[in-house]
């Protein structure tokens, strides 16, 4: 999609248009502030699944983590059919294109997408993780092939 020369794609992270995410800005905007703190309120067992981006395997990432024993999943790079932020980012992106005009700056952009990311109907986001089992079956099928997700 293209706004007023932003080129935004279905896979463009929130935080990446503010600038380049990197390992120390994965760390201290994004790890220690949210994943830490909710990882460790779903308690024992919870796990971190990441998409293996260079940020989110960065060393400074992966010594925080460790310290924090926070388990990571195993997963497979670039497999959005097992992602479902990668649906979410591409929903977010039709509300903003149909529910705002475009945007004057990238500033505005991003409070556009801040307002759609909390207007998201929370029985959206539980779809989203009940159909895991789902796609991680379809997935298993098609040999991690293309899936109707």
């Amino acid at each position: 999609m293209v706004w007023a020369g932003f080129h935004l794609h279905g896979r463009t992270p929130l935080y990446c248009i503010r600038g380049n995410l990197t390992g120390e800005r994965n760390r201290d905007e994004i790890v220690r502030p949210q994943i830490i703190p909710t990882l460790q309120a779903m308690g024992a067992g919870a796990l971190l699944q990441d998409n293996n981006a260079t940020p989110h395997r960065a060393r400074v990432v992966q010594n925080v983590l460790q310290r924090q024993q926070i388990v990571r999943m195993n997963w497979p790079a670039r497999s959005p059919d097992l992602a479902p932020m990668e649906h979410l980012w591409d929903i977010i992106g039709r509300r903003v294109r149909d529910n705002h005009p475009p945007p004057a700056d990238v500033d505005q952009l991003f409070r556009f997408l801040q307002q759609e990311w909390t207007a998201i109907p929370q029985q959206m986001l539980q779809n989203h993780v009940n159909s895991m089992r789902s796609r991680i079956g379809e997935c298993l099928a098609a040999r991690g092939g293309h899936t109707r997700y």
